[in-house]
């Protein structure tokens, strides 16, 4: 027992010490996908690299998104409270030095989580409102939208596979300050739109991604995308649905040493629907920060966090987790 407990503690000892890597590193954007219960139908891919590598890339995340939403107008109300959880594997194969195919796989559990005492603490430490979720149980689940012709409701856990996502990427400029790329994908309907696990429809998207480095001094690596969704009819989304979606994002990356970087990251979409309540009729807009450690050449580990910082249009808070390899 002592010669295990040495072992693991050398052993994290190591993950912690200062090493130095040598040649090139994993250099990616958080992982960061809106997982509000009505967003997260919706093809609206996470930032990426533009850079590909030929081989297979591997990316697991888990994410932990808490809810709190209670807003109405004359003739719509949105009321969320619970927790998602999502767990997910993005595969990426370089079949050359310019194309490269994803297929992006994951689960979700909607229920009434256990986060709520911690988040209510939060918003007490830093003085914010919490609209009112302190009033109400903690760690109950009800997801509810009643629009001007449908009414949905999600009140008891529920699990299971979500949509699935292909995706095709190809490099049209790869310079060392520069990389362009540009991709076109699909997402699948094999989720369950009665259990709030997928849209029930079918979705294609289009983006353009961009990725750099910082030429001069600076240890700053960045990101960004932009691109447009054509969401398919969804009855969870009701007559109300938006079919056309643009989402766009920007993220840089500082260096802290060989092993240690920095992350802060922005991203944005428009608004799901034609609705006068904002949850679900504005535009969305999470900030995120996070830390990346680079465990070798071709593994690194991100912990981070991201926030509404367009109140409501997103989670409260979604604490994040990615494990990358890339060959």
């Amino acid at each position: 027992m002592v010669k295990a407990a040495r072992h693991i503690t050398s052993t994290v000892l190591g993950l912690l010490a200062p090493m130095t890597v040598s040649g090139e590193v994993i250099h990616e954007p958080l992982w960061v996908e809106n997982l509000s219960p009505l967003a997260q139908l919706v093809a609206l891919p996470s930032q990426r690299s533009a850079d590909i590598k030929e081989g297979l890339s591997v990316s697991v995340h888990t994410d932990i998104a808490t809810h709190f939403v209670s807003q109405a107008s004359e003739r719509e109300r949105v009321f969320f409270d619970g927790e998602t959880q999502k767990h997910s594997v993005n595969l990426r194969w370089g079949l050359s030095p310019q194309w490269e195919l994803s297929a992006h796989l994951s689960s979700i559990k909607h229920d009434g989580g256990f986060v709520d005492s911690y988040v209510n603490r939060w918003h007490d430490f830093f003085g914010m409102s919490d609209g009112g979720r302190s009033t109400l149980p903690e760690d109950q689940i009800r997801f509810q939208f009643d629009g001007v012709e449908q009414q949905t409701l999600l009140d008891r856990p529920v699990s299971g596979q979500s949509d699935s996502r292909l995706e095709l990427s190809y490099v049209a400029e790869r310079q060392q300050a520069l990389q362009i790329a540009y991709a076109v994908g699909y997402k699948a309907s094999n989720g369950s739109s009665e259990r709030w696990l997928g849209s029930g429809a079918e979705d294609l998207y289009g983006v353009a991604r961009f990725s750099g480095a910082h030429q001069g001094d600076l240890p700053l690596y960045w990101h960004g995308q932009f691109g447009v969704t054509r969401a398919g009819e969804s009855a969870l989304l009701g007559a109300q649905q938006k079919d056309w979606l643009w989402f766009t994002g920007l993220s840089a990356e500082w260096l802290l040493n060989d092993r240690w970087s920095l992350i802060a990251q922005l991203d944005s979409h428009s608004a799901l629907m034609k609705s006068d309540v904002d949850a679900v009729g504005e535009t969305a807009g999470i900030l995120s920060l996070g830390l990346r450690r680079q465990l070798g050449r071709q593994w690194a580990l991100d912990v981070s966090f991201a926030e509404d910082i367009v109140v409501e249009s997103a989670p409260d808070i979604i604490f994040q987790a990615s494990l990358h390899f890339r060959p």
